[in-house]
This record gives C-alpha cells, sequence and structure tokens, in this order.
C-alpha cells in the first residue's frame, strides 16, 4: 500500500472509531439490551487495534515519530485522555467523558490536518 492508501485508511478508521464509540455511549446511555452484546463491545476494540497497526505505519512511511516529533507526540497524549474518558463514559454514563471523548476525536483530527499541536487554531 502507498501513503495515500494508508492514510486514508487511517482517517476512515478514526472516524469508524468515533462513530462506533458514540453508538456504544448511546447504547449503553440508553440502558438497551444491545449495549452488552459480543458485537458492540469487541467491534470497537478491533477498529481501534487496526487504526493503530496503521498509525505506525504512517509513522515508519512519513519518517515522523511521537516524543521526537511534537504533533505526533500531542495525538499520543489525547489518545490517552481519549481512551480515559471513554472508559469513563461508557463505565458510568457520563455525559461529560462522553463530550471530553469526543472532543478529543475532534482535536486529534486537527492535529492530523495541520500538523501542529494547536489543532484547528493553527
Amino acid at each position: 500500500m502507498d501513503y495515500s492508501a494508508v492514510k486514508h485508511a487511517h482517517a476512515g478508521l478514526a472516524y469508524l472509531s468515533a462513530l462506533l464509540f458514540l453508538i456504544r455511549f448511546g447504547l449503553v446511555y440508553a440502558g438497551a439490551g444491545m449495549a452488552s452484546s459480543k458485537l458492540v463491545k469487541i467491534l470497537p476494540h478491533v477498529i481501534d487495534t487496526i487504526l493503530l497497526v496503521f498509525a505506525v505505519w504512517l509513522c515508519v512511511l512519513i519518517g515522523q515519530y511521537p516524543l521526537v516529533d511534537g504533533w505526533l507526540t500531542a495525538k499520543v497524549v489525547a489518545l490517552v485522555v481519549l481512551i480515559g474518558a471513554g472508559v469513563i463514559a461508557v463505565r458510568q454514563r457520563s455525559i461529560p467523558a462522553a463530550v471530553v471523548t469526543l472532543l478529543m476525536y475532534v482535536y486529534m483530527v486537527g492535529v492530523a490536518k495541520s500538523h501542529h499541536i494547536l489543532s484547528w487554531l493553527a
């Protein structure tokens, strides 16, 4: 796969990850029995694992790495915040944590597009 294909696959997986988070949180928040189905619990982890593989692949292709390049470090820090907030949102049915999770997705997309830690403000 060339750079463009890997980049677009990574972006598509990122959008899918956000959509699956929204669906899972919505089901959990609504108390829907479907929220406890294996597919709803496992699929986001599979997508996120593939997303991470593509992220590492992109780093290698462009020769930029977290802890070396600031914008990638910002994405990794945002990812840690996103995961923590996402876990709290789903486990505690917390709307504020869900909002933080979604804001981290938006921030990370801005960083990816601008290659700057200020994200959409750059």
